[in-house]
């Protein structure tokens, strides 16, 4: 269980990295995207998910690890691909 807990960990880190990356382009999709939530409830509330998402994991794997592991995984893998799909498109 407590490597889980350091995979999940570790996997939240790189999903947070790839997280800024998209806050921080210029992309006109991804502004698209968050401008409308950004303004009702703050620029920051994607921060707020993403670490829920986060600790909704670690909790999970505390009853269950190889499903936590394995649904955060999933996760990760979706969103490293929408990260690549979007910094390697051609506007």
């Amino acid at each position: 269980m407590l490597i889980a807990f350091f995979a999940i960990f570790c996997a939240g880190v790189g999903n947070f990295a790839m997280h800024r990356a998209f806050m921080e382009s210029d992309d006109p999709l991804v502004q698209q995207m968050v401008k409308p939530l950004a303004d009702k409830v703050g620029p920051h509330v994607t921060y707020v998910f993403e670490f829920l998402l986060l600790v909704g994991a670690m909790g999970i794997a505390t009853r269950n690890w190889f499903t936590a592991l394995m649904l955060y995984g999933l996760y990760t893998i979706f969103n490293a691909m929408a990260f690549s799909w979007v910094m390697h498109r051609g506007d």
